[in-house]
């Protein structure tokens, strides 16, 4: 019994901690970065989003992005934000997320970010959404 309630709560960790997936094309002094994230039914979280960041030591000047969720089982779901950020400083990162996709059926979430001088970074995973959660692979994984 003590067995199966340590690999429940392991399994409710995993779960609800989302977690990015990172891809990134820059110059080899400043990285632009970015990941995907989708809720959890069991945090109790609603909110499906990415994240922009640097780990290069230089600041990442004049980003931009785009942030999409679409699909559904009857394509309802579709929705777009973008914006410009400005500058990321070392160190730091942007985050985007929204909880506003509603529905039922397979989607696609997309963050694709650019700079001035760290080229461009995008990140795509594949989710489900059930109501207003947004099931994604990559609340699932652990770090890698």
């Amino acid at each position: 019994m003590k067995k199966k309630i340590i690999g429940i709560f392991v399994c409710t960790l995993l779960i609800t901690i989302p977690v990015c997936t990172l891809s990134a094309s820059a110059d080899p002094e400043s990285e632009l970065r970015v990941g995907v994230f989708g809720a959890s039914m069991l945090s109790g979280l609603r909110r499906v989003g990415g994240i922009i960041h640097t780990d290069g030591l230089d600041t990442i000047q004049d980003v931009q992005y785009t942030f999409t969720v679409t699909g559904g089982s009857d394509d309802s779901i579709d929705i777009t934000i973008s914006d410009d950020i400005g500058n990321i400083e070392y160190n730091q990162a942007y985050m985007i997320s929204t909880n506003e996709a509603q529905g039922y059926g397979p989607v696609t979430i997309t963050i694709t970010a650019t700079s001035s001088n760290a080229g461009e970074a995008t990140a795509t995973a594949q989710g489900f959404q059930i109501g207003p959660y947004t099931i994604s692979k990559t609340c699932l994984m652990a770090w890698r």
